[in-house]
């Protein structure tokens, strides 16, 4: 029999996080990639869910870790009809969610998540995957509350950096900027190689209204290492280094920054005109200040 086992470490659920990209001007960062937690392996263990590989949900969840998202939804669909066992449709439902966020459709991908929750209340990643989109949809008291219950469960400190800033987000646009101060601080500490956990930081310390909690030389170390670990190859991160120097006060090298960031987008990106403003701002010598909800 061709299977693989999804493990469970302790509160943690499978899967594997999708990327994503904020609205409007209220920036949002967003996992880009697998968390430590995340993972599906062929190895057995009596803390794993069995999946034959040529069932419904097994060609599902390979569909959707090799981005191949509308095949996912559809095989996933199927499984979600079939499958009895709760944890199962657990997984059927947390993975087709991924996918539904990988094409955009951040309603359907929630809907999924807090069925995950719903079947399974007790583990960590449906709270963490909710709040993820209730971030991108700007609805920061959801986020947060979805967030605390996900860091409450975690058994482990796998993944817990993730869900800490992925909190401090929340919080920041709230502009409780104390308690988004503290979760930075304590992602970094429990993971300092994440380029994700390191971008939100970078952001908060170069672009925050309140100057106590700004920091642009701390922004430009974090945001030049989170360019660094991915090998200059991701906009967003040279985006959030551009607005690091640019509360330096270095407007040339934000300049310049900003200009490497925006040759990585496509001409049809939607981050385009964002990019385009910023660098406009920098010509002007006025940094990035990041807008409050409500403000």
């Amino acid at each position: 029999m061709n299977a693989w086992c999804l493990p469970i470490v302790g509160a943690a659920l499978f899967a594997i996080n999708p990327s994503g990209q904020g609205a409007l001007d209220e920036r949002m960062r967003t996992p880009a990639r697998p968390e430590p937690t995340d993972n599906a392996s062929p190895a057995g263990t009596a803390q794993g869910v069995l999946i034959e590989t040529s069932s419904n949900l097994g060609s599902g969840i390979g569909a959707e870790l090799l981005g191949d998202y509308k095949e996912a939804i559809k095989l996933l669909t199927l499984a979600i009809e079939d499958e009895r066992d709760a944890m199962k449709l657990a997984l059927a439902h947390r993975f087709r969610g991924l996918a539904y966020k990988h094409l955009g459709r951040r309603n359907e991908a929630l809907r999924d998540f807090l069925e995950v929750i719903r079947l399974q209340p007790q583990l960590d990643l449906g709270y963490y995957n909710a709040g993820v989109i209730y971030n991108l949809q700007n609805r920061y008291k959801e986020a947060v509350d979805m967030m605390t219950r996900a860091i409450r469960l975690q058994k482990n400190n796998l993944g817990l950096a993730r869900r800490r800033s992925e909190r401090g987000n929340a919080y920041f646009h709230l502009g409780d900027f104390k308690r988004a101060q503290s979760d930075f601080v304590a992602a970094v500490k429990l993971d300092w190689r994440d380029p994700d956990v390191l971008n939100n930081v970078a952001w908060f310390r170069a672009t925050c209204p309140e100057a106590h909690f700004r920091n642009g030389k701390e922004a430009v170390e974090l945001a030049t290492l989170a360019c660094t670990l991915d090998k200059w190859k991701d906009a967003d991160q040279i985006d959030t280094l551009a607005a690091a120097y640019a509360e330096m006060g270095n407007f040339a090298e934000a300049q310049r920054y900003q200009q490497k960031a925006m040759a990585l987008l496509s001409e049809d990106e939607a981050l385009r005109p964002k990019f385009r403003a910023r660098l406009e701002q920098y010509r002007a010598k006025q940094p990035v200040r990041q807008q409050m909800v409500g403000s």
